[in-house]
């Protein structure tokens, strides 16, 4: 459901920004014989949108694919990171997210400082979204590790 989700924001995007770039570069490519009758526009335009289209379907497709395989590695390896700790909450989130930024990062040859910036929002918004799923958790009537520690604190009169 998610990487559904994902590929069709990619594929949204992906059609906005081909349309917007095959325009620009369609104009380029015929700056130097623009047409000079109404019949030669009209022919200019069609061509153009024609042009447009297809490079936006498949900017299109290109994009939704990469974001669903990005949303697919995410939830596929915060899984296996549920798996392997036999409990589910936010840290797993949050590690996922910080592996796939960092992943994302090295394919993207970032620099060492624009790697380290992507990683810390990459498991700022993993943090947040594993958050919002242990509060969902919570609110259903789950159990939390770290709610009975704090409980637990709380009721031994715990003091620093």
């Amino acid at each position: 459901m998610a990487a559904s989700i994902g590929g069709l924001i990619g594929a949204g995007s992906g059609f906005y920004e081909g349309v917007k770039l095959s325009s620009l570069r369609y104009l380029t490519e015929n700056a130097h014989r623009l047409p000079t009758t109404v019949g030669g526009w009209y022919f200019y335009h069609k061509k153009k949108n024609y042009v447009m289209i297809i490079s936006g379907c498949k900017d299109a497709a290109r994009l939704g694919l990469k974001y669903s395989l990005g949303v697919s590695s995410f939830f596929a390896l915060e899984y296996l990171i549920d798996y392997t700790r036999n409990t589910i909450d936010f840290l797993n989130t949050t590690a996922a997210g910080a592996i796939v930024a960092y992943t994302h990062g090295s394919i993207r040859h970032m620099t060492k400082v624009q790697k380290f910036n992507h990683v810390k929002k990459g498991s700022f918004l993993a943090l947040v979204l594993g958050l919002s799923q242990d509060m969902m958790i919570f609110s259903r009537g789950g159990d939390l590790w770290y709610k009975k520690a704090f409980d637990d604190i709380k009721t031994s009169n715990f003091v620093l």
